[in-house]
């Protein structure tokens, strides 16, 4: 090992992970690696911790890093993060430092306090839909294409990565139902799926499909293919980029997870039948994700749905304070 191997380790962990993690979340990690690898330099050569190796540190020296870590006033939500990749890259190493420091001083455990970002208002859904028939008449392209993006979002619950390399044939127009193939951890955990399009996002796309044909100059099987170039299918930053059109004429604040949330949500606030049907549609392995990040029953719609419950005799009270009989009293 060189004079750093607190990053040695972990690129070697992180390249044992190529294929698993996207390449965001790939950069993402190795990133902070490198900067806690700086740090454990900084640690060991002022004398604070044992070792920088992750492989032969202490309860004692992690408790100093994480200390350190907590001490510069980062958000639950980041401390948590460093927590989470200091456990992954030793147990790699075959150390169990991390995890006896954290039940040796439980002040040190990350404060698991989630709170769901918010979906769409129905109101701004419905503002939405008026201005996707508005704009189906168009023939600004630009535009047109934008709102098209945005009802696949919103319509059909795709990620970024998902939207981007959606083709053409993906899309049934007969059906109107939407394959989503290539899928988040598509060669690991993620599963292609279907999905439908509901009726109010179909003028919209049609319009799109037609003038798509005029605006293809690399004959991309792309669904969104890009405007120029010679690339078949869009980068991400190019996906927020069309996106943002409809955004700013709709002056709405949103992002392509907004929208995605806001499809779990408008989904289970339309009634259907379980959260299940609705991870499925989303991608998700679990209804724990789903419930936890994106989606969940609002209050008053379990309200209604336990009133439902009331013609039930089991919960109906007994004013006469008459004890029941039991099915085997009845035999």
């Amino acid at each position: 090992m060189s004079r750093y191997p607190f990053v040695e380790y972990a690129r070697e962990y992180m390249e044992s992970m190529r294929g698993y993690y996207s390449e965001a979340t790939y950069t993402r990690y190795l990133r902070r690696y490198e900067r806690m690898g700086r740090e454990m330099v900084d640690h060991y050569k002022a004398g604070r911790i044992s070792t920088s190796s992750p492989r032969s540190m202490t309860p004692e020296d992690v408790r100093y890093h994480l200390t350190y870590r907590k001490g510069l006033g980062y958000s639950a939500s980041e401390y948590g993060h460093e927590v989470t990749t200091m456990i992954v890259l030793f147990d790699y190493c075959e150390n169990t430092a991390v995890r006896t420091c954290l039940r040796k001083y439980p002040l040190l455990r990350p404060v698991n306090k989630h709170v769901r970002l918010p979906s769409l208002p129905r109101s701004d859904t419905d503002r939405i839909l008026r201005r996707m028939a508005e704009v189906s008449g168009s023939d600004d392209c630009r535009l047109v294409r934008s709102y098209a993006m945005l009802a696949v979002f919103l319509g059909c619950g795709p990620r970024t990565k998902e939207i981007r390399f959606i083709d053409r044939a993906d899309l049934d127009t007969e059906e109107w139902v939407l394959d989503i193939i290539h899928v988040k951890g598509e060669d690991t955990y993620g599963n292609p799926r279907t999905v439908p399009v509901p009726p109010g996002f179909r003028p919209i796309i049609s319009r799109y499909l037609e003038l798509r044909e005029l605006h293809n100059p690399s004959r991309s099987p792309a669904l969104f293919p890009p405007s120029r170039g010679t690339n078949r299918y869009m980068v991400g930053n190019s996906v927020r980029k069309v996106l943002s059109f409809a955004l700013d004429d709709l002056n709405l604040s949103a992002d392509p997870r907004t929208l995605r949330r806001s499809f779990g949500q408008n989904y289970l606030d339309s009634g259907i039948d379980s959260i299940e049907s609705v991870s499925v549609l989303m991608g998700h392995s679990t209804t724990q994700t789903t419930e936890y990040y994106y989606a969940r029953r609002r209050n008053q719609k379990a309200l209604e749905e336990a009133r439902k419950t009331f013609d039930d005799s089991a919960l109906v009270p007994n004013p006469e304070g008459i004890e029941q009989p039991s099915d085997e009293s009845q035999t």
